[in-house]
């Protein structure tokens, strides 16, 4: 019987998407890389991303650098009067669409009910 390969748990830091989930997990960054690699015809503004995310500055700042750090985006800085700063997805983030999709899809499906169930909770 062959032996089958297996990830070690999640609990154990050498799990290979573990620290990639710890990214992901941080306040807004699933949300900036949804709405920045939907995106194909142009590049994101630093201020454009704020008022789309309703995210503050400073949030929306250590984000976006973690992401680039992380090489899930490219950043790319004007020298202009005022500042403009861009970012883009790189392959590697554009390869999450089909998981957006799938996230999208199951959030139609299931959300309202998870909703609900969590609203009851509160009360």
């Amino acid at each position: 019987m062959a032996h089958e390969s297996r990830s070690p748990p999640l609990s154990d830091g050498e799990h290979p998407a573990r620290e990639l989930m710890d990214l992901l997990g941080r306040a807004h960054a699933l949300a900036i890389l949804y709405y920045v690699t939907r995106r194909e015809q142009r590049p994101w503004r630093f201020n454009e991303l704020e008022a789309e995310l309703d995210i503050s500055p400073n949030t929306l700042s250590k984000r976006l650098e973690e992401l680039t750090d992380a090489g899930l985006l490219t950043r790319r800085s004007y020298d202009e009067i005022p500042p403009r700063v861009e970012y883009e997805a790189t392959t590697k983030a554009q390869e999450l669409n089909p998981i957006f999709k799938d996230l999208h899809v199951w959030a139609e499906r299931h959300w309202p009910e998870v909703n609900e169930a969590f609203e009851n909770e509160e009360n």
